[in-house]
Order: structure tokens, then sequence, then C-alpha cells
């Protein structure tokens, strides 16, 4: 990144000389940016300017993901790069033992990261469920039984400033994250269960309740398998990750290398999860218009595998279509969601840095 000096900003910005220099100091205070001279004072000579630059290590962010059978805890930088990552297998339990086991791989990750404690600006952690965003409980979690329970408990031994985030939104938000391009785009996680979330230049938009997230919960067969949720034909028990790994072992890494060799076994579940699946993109693209990205388990190997999917998507629209241009699989297809939660805590830092001054507090919870 190269330095800008404060006429540079101010003309980037349409802000005032006074102003720039008033955040300036600030920012130089909290660490947060590094003053030097440009390179050159050009070829008039004179006074060489000042340049400034932002500091990539000035703050720290901490993503968890929490699943049934393991955790994976994250820490990035201000810039989104990951400094340190850390998994765990650990079966999810509704006690306090797991909520100590949390803090425990928080603080290891930390100290592997050797960041300075200070700068960290806290923890978003990704879990299965809906969230209600008033009270920040858990109103609806059957995939790991959270059903309830709040930040209060799972940041129960986390000293950091903490927070839940629906664990489909922080994939979708790290498959966004600085992509301009998609101002518009459905992200649909195909896991061990099933969910998505919709962005618009950047945001998410949840819909009431978080209802956005939840296309594992389209009925797409009346009458059909069960889903955990206890009603029948809904999408997930059709497009879940587990699908496809009956066919591989248990592994959707090895199923795509039986596609791939031929295996008639792997050709035919193919064949069918990518009917269901088209009839549920189908369905998405006609309600938000949007481009559609293909994360999880599933979407992370199946990118060389989609011309079925294409095809069939375009069988089903009503108008000409070409879904090679608004349907992809994911790019970030290493620790997603908890790198997209850690990336909601750099994002709310970048709008609000105010709220992060050195010193703070720290608090429990959020």
């Amino acid at each position: 990144m190269k330095p800008a000096t404060k006429n540079e900003i101010a003309a980037a910005l349409g802000i005032s000389l006074p102003t720039v220099s008033k955040y300036l100091t600030y920012f130089a205070r909290e660490g947060l940016i590094d003053v030097g001279s440009k390179l050159s004072s050009g070829a008039r000579g004179g006074r060489i300017p000042i340049g400034y630059v932002c500091r990539d290590n000035g703050r720290f962010a901490i993503g968890l993901d929490v699943t049934a059978e393991r955790t994976r805890c994250v820490v990035l930088n201000v810039r989104g790069e990951v400094l340190a990552n850390r998994r765990t297998p650990r079966a999810y339990s509704r006690d306090d033992d797991y909520f100590r086991f949390l803090g425990e791989e928080v603080a290891a990750v930390v100290a592997e990261s050797g960041i300075e404690e200070r700068r960290i600006l806290g923890v978003a952690i990704g879990v299965p469920g809906l969230i209600d965003e008033a009270s920040g409980v858990l109103y609806f979690g059957r995939v790991i039984d959270n059903l309830g329970l709040s930040i209060a408990d799972f940041g129960r031994y986390i000293p950091y400033s903490s927070r839940l985030v629906h664990d489909s939104e922080a994939a979708g938000f790290a498959e966004f994250w600085e992509r301009p391009t998609d101002t518009n785009a459905y992200y649909i996680s195909l896991g061990k269960s099933v969910g998505g979330s919709f962005h618009q230049r950047a945001a998410s938009h949840r819909g009431e309740r978080g209802l956005t997230s939840e296309v594992g919960h389209m009925r797409i067969h009346p009458r059909g398998r069960l889903c955990y949720c206890g009603r029948y034909g809904c999408m997930d028990p059709y497009c879940n990750s587990r699908v496809l790994a009956a066919s591989g072992d248990g592994s959707v890494g090895l199923f795509f290398e039986r596609l791939r060799s031929g295996e008639s076994a792997a050709v035919r579940a193919w064949d069918d999860y990518t009917s269901d699946l088209a009839i549920v993109i189908h369905n998405v693209r006609v309600m938000f218009g949007s481009r559609i990205i293909l994360g999880g388990d599933v979407g992370a190997k199946c990118g060389p595998d989609l011309e079925p999917l294409w095809r069939k998507v375009d069988d089903l629209s009503f108008l000409p279509s070409d879904s090679r241009s608004f349907l992809r699989a994911c790019t970030v297809t290493e620790y997603p969601i908890a790198l997209g939660s850690a990336l909601h805590v750099v994002d709310q830092f970048r709008n609000d840095p105010d709220r992060f001054a050195l010193p703070r507090s720290r608090t429990r919870g959020a």
C-alpha cells in the first residue's frame, strides 16, 4: 500500500484538510497508521511531504466456527489476512465444560499468533441457528442443540467483546468481502446442513427474523424425506453434503474423485443431487434475481463438475437462461465460517473505529 499525503486524502474523500489532520492525529495515537516521508518531493523540489499509510497489524479480530464435531479459530489483521488458525476436534455439548473449552481455544490461538492482546477488537462466533437480533438469543437451533443460548453462554470464558453470527451468513460474507462487483448475490452453503445468505454491496440482508438464511427448509418434494426440522420434503435432506459423502466412504472429496473417474454410483448420485439442487437454484433466482454462489463442503469441491447443474437450471427457467453467467462455485474454500465471522468484526471496526479506541475495558459477552 502506497503512502498518501493529507492533500491526497482530502481530495479522495472530499473533506477539509483540518478534518483530515484531526483524524490522522487520532489514528496515529491509536497505532492505526504509520507516518513517514514520501519517497520523493517531485521534480520541483522543495519540502518533502509527509505520507500516511494504514498499519495492517494495528488491530486484530478473532473468528470461531462451532460445529457438532470440531471448532476452527482464526486470527485476522485489519486487512483480513490470516495470522493464525487452529482446528480442534471436540464434540459439541451444551454445558459449561464446552464453553470453557471455547475460551481455551481462543486463548490458544491468540498465543500462537503472538499478537498484543490489548489490540484485539473482539471475537465473532459462527453458529448454526437463527439469532434474534434484539436479544441475541438463538430462537431456532436444532443442528447442534443451541436453542435458547446466547453470547452470554458461548462467550462465558472469552475475555473479549464477543458476538454470535449465523454460520451461513459468515461464510457468505467471507466470499463477498471487498468484492464490489458482486452487488447482489445469494450464497448457498452445502455442508452437513444447508443454509444460505443474501448479500447486496457486501452487506448481509437477513430478512424478518433472519429467514433469508433458511434456504435449506425450502420445500422441494412434498411428502418427501424427513428433515431435522420435523417436516417432510425440505431441501436439506436432499442437498446436504452427507448425501454425496455416502458415495465417497464418508468423504465429499473422495466422492468427487470417484465422479471424475466415472464410477457409476457416483455419477448417479450427482445426477440425483443436481436435479434437486437445480430446483432450489431456480427458485432462488426467481425470487432474488441475483447471482448464486455454491459454498460449503460441496461448493468447495464441485467447480469442475457444474455442467449438468447449469443445464438443469436452464431447463427449468421460464425465460431464456444461461446459468453460467450467474451460478458458480465459491472461491473461499478454507475455513470460510471462521474467516467470515472475524471479518464481521473487521468490517464493524472499519465503519466505526471510535468504538474500538484504546485503551478500552474488556467485557464478557456483548
